[in-house]
């Protein structure tokens, strides 16, 4: 009776721990000053991401929404590209709009499996940059990887992964 009942507890230990997203942040490179979390941004938009043959369409979309949220929360102004471009292209937009930072996203690995049935579950490499518009410095960057639990229902995406990266970098380069 013991036994089984330890064995009960073993098993679901494990279903929880099954249940939970996996975060990793390689390292993240802080400006020497805080950036206020009220500063203006300018969002670029992200190359949608693919793995192998297959591209996930809207996936640099989705990205760029999601940052744009954050950024708001936080009490930012944000404007957000509508089309992808160069760093320079970005800088000279910001330039005209007065804005004080460029935020650009990097998708460097995005899987979306159908985890509920395969046991494999979504991932994604983030690499994110912010730039000094005045001085176009990179003034903070981070490489950041997640994955989404191995136990789901289904209804889970990449995209899910996004919010709580960013959130992580924003918390330790604005103040």
């Amino acid at each position: 009776m013991k036994l089984s009942k330890f064995l009960i507890i073993i098993a679901l230990l494990q279903l929880g721990a099954a249940c939970s997203d996996k975060y990793r942040v390689d390292a993240i490179d802080p400006p020497a000053v805080n950036i206020s979390a009220k500063s203006s941004y300018y969002v670029m938009l992200a190359e949608n991401g693919r793995l192998g043959q297959t591209h996930y369409e809207q996936s640099g979309k989705m990205v760029s929404t999601l940052i744009t949220a954050e950024l708001e929360a936080r009490g930012a102004t944000t404007t957000t590209a509508s089309a992808v471009e160069t760093l320079s292209q970005a800088t000279e937009k910001s330039k005209s709009l007065g804005i004080e930072y460029i935020f650009q996203p990097k998708i460097l690995h995005w899987e979306d499996r159908a985890t509920e049935w395969s046991s494999r579950p979504d991932r994604i490499t983030m690499a994110y940059k912010i730039f000094s518009v005045p001085t176009g410095e990179l003034v903070a960057s981070t490489t950041v990887s997640a994955s989404s639990k191995w136990a789901t229902f289904g209804g889970d995406h990449p995209q899910d992964l996004v919010p709580k990266t960013v959130s992580d970098f924003m918390n330790t380069v604005a103040n």
